[in-house]
């Protein structure tokens, strides 16, 4: 299944609509070059595409963006605001019974959280992140954060978790990072 467009017939000629419509070529073509499945929707306001596919593992992508126009018309206005870009990468990941930990950027009071949580631990000084883990990461994890380590940098990681043997990434981002995504797979 393609990705359609669902937009209205006044915002085919708007560049929000061509940056959406360029967004997801871009996108099918990637899943496409994975053999992969694709579904979506998009417009000159948001999109909300899903992709699947299989490499040493089975991967889920999924890419949302909301943005929404003061005045009310997305043509006219020069005043638009995005609202939520996001995009989130899961796999299956099994390492050991019971294992699972987040990863996330630091909050105000973090601080006092790691003096009553020994769990939680800064995960790089110079990252903003903290882990909240009760063991020790694996060396297949290990790696995926060496992987990820420019969008740490950039701060584009908006959370990693691992629950029940599924490996979650979020970013908070409007680029496709696919380059950052290839070092993974």
């Amino acid at each position: 299944m393609k990705i359609k467009s669902h937009a209205a017939q006044n915002e085919l000629t708007s560049p929000f609509y061509k940056a959406n419509e360029d967004f997801c070529i871009r996108f099918e073509n990637y899943i496409a070059s994975k053999n992969g499945m694709i579904k979506g929707q998009y417009n000159a306001w948001s999109y909300l595409i899903f992709g699947k596919f299989e490499s040493s593992k089975s991967w889920d992508l999924m890419y949302k963006k909301s943005t929404f126009s003061s005045s009310g018309n997305l043509l006219l206005s020069s005043k638009s605001q995005c609202l939520l870009t996001m995009a989130t990468w899961s796999t299956k990941l099994y390492i050991s019974e019971n294992s699972s930990f987040s990863i996330r950027r630091t909050k105000n009071f973090d601080f006092i959280r790691k003096l009553f949580n020994k769990n939680i631990d800064t995960l790089n000084q110079k990252t903003g992140y903290i882990i909240n883990s009760s063991r020790p990461l694996s060396k297949q994890v290990k790696n995926i954060l060496i992987a990820l380590k420019p969008l740490f940098d950039k701060k584009i990681i908006y959370e990693i978790e691992l629950q029940r043997n599924e490996l979650t990434i979020e970013l908070r981002s409007e680029e496709h990072h696919f380059d950052v995504l290839e070092k993974i797979l």
